[in-house]
């Protein structure tokens, strides 16, 4: 006889199926709520939930969550997946057209994931604990009428990547036949093209598709819209498409790292600036080491390298 999904749970958590319901129960309203400052300027919305529902979020994830299908153009939050290849995706293509997903996160409602957990998890789960699942996953705001995932919570990436399967398998054969590479990281999506003057046919079929193929009621931040070429900086996830296509940091980030170092080696930097310094090193490592090298070369290796090895006093 097949466990339920609370004693499941229960029994990985040593705690009894009532304990494990009542976390069910009050998940939605157990959260801790803050702001960010985002890179770009402005905040972040962040909804942290409580302890034990993020326990209980990362066993899903691992035990339930993980068996979701998740489509291969979906690029973010994946192992093996990152804005770097996200990028190299596009670099043969010279022409680039961009879509954004406004508040993507919270767009995605609890009927939402029930219409989607029924889909693929309703050969293992009763309607029931669909239901759960759904409502463990998502949060209360205050004003909100509906509940829905937040940025914040263990769960959010993966549901938000596997919501989406069947808007991205559409949105991809579409575009194979077109000879036009796609590619979404989060709520950014990416299409790269040889044949200019594209960018109104694929709107309009992306547009489509969103309303006929998902369940979630996806809106288009308009303002994020773009089309470019080469003759304009082509810019994915935060790298830059160069002429040679290549993939580059871009000149604004080399300037920042630069400029820090130079702080750094004045005493001018705080711990907390030097492990950012730190973090910037390895991502320039990883997405454009000819740069690293450029700075061994005018700052020296050992200066560089020990920026990189330093630890961080506390």
């Amino acid at each position: 006889m097949n466990k339920s999904l609370l004693q499941e749970i229960s029994e990985s958590f040593f705690m009894s199926e009532i304990q494990i319901e009542r976390i069910f129960v009050r998940a939605p309203y157990a959260y801790k709520l803050y702001t960010i400052p985002k890179r770009s300027g402005g905040l972040r919305n962040i909804a942290q939930p409580a302890k034990e529902t993020k326990y209980v979020q990362s066993w899903l994830i691992h035990n339930v969550f993980s068996s979701l299908p998740v489509h291969d153009c979906a690029m973010a939050y994946k192992s093996g997946s990152s804005i770097k290849e996200n990028a190299l995706a596009h670099v043969e293509k010279p022409y680039l057209v961009k879509f954004d997903f406004k508040d993507f996160f919270t767009s995605i409602k609890e009927a939402n994931l029930i219409a989607h957990f029924q889909l693929y998890l309703g050969g293992r789960f009763s309607s029931e604990e669909i239901k759960y699942l759904a409502r463990i996953s998502c949060i209360k705001y205050k004003h909100a009428t509906e509940k829905c995932l937040s940025v914040g919570a263990p769960s959010s990436p993966i549901l938000s990547n596997s919501i989406l399967f069947e808007f991205d398998k559409s949105v991809h054969e579409w575009c194979v036949s077109k000879n036009i590479v796609y590619t979404r990281y989060a709520d950014d999506l990416t299409f790269s093209l040889r044949e200019k003057g594209m960018a109104s046919t694929i709107e309009a079929e992306v547009r489509n598709f969103a309303k006929t193929k998902c369940v979630v009621n996806l809106r288009f931040n308009q303002k994020k819209t773009t089309h470019l070429s080469k003759k304009c900086q082509r810019r994915i996830t935060g790298l830059v498409i160069t002429n040679e296509d290549k993939i580059s940091l871009g000149r604004d980030r080399k300037r920042e790292i630069k400029a820090l170092i130079h702080q750094h080696l004045l005493g001018m930097l705080n711990a907390d600036q030097v492990s950012n310094l730190q973090g910037l090193l390895g991502f320039a490592k990883n997405i454009e080491p000819s740069f690293l090298f450029s700075l061994y070369k005018k700052y020296t290796f050992e200066v560089v390298n020990g920026i990189i090895r330093s630890r961080k006093t506390k």
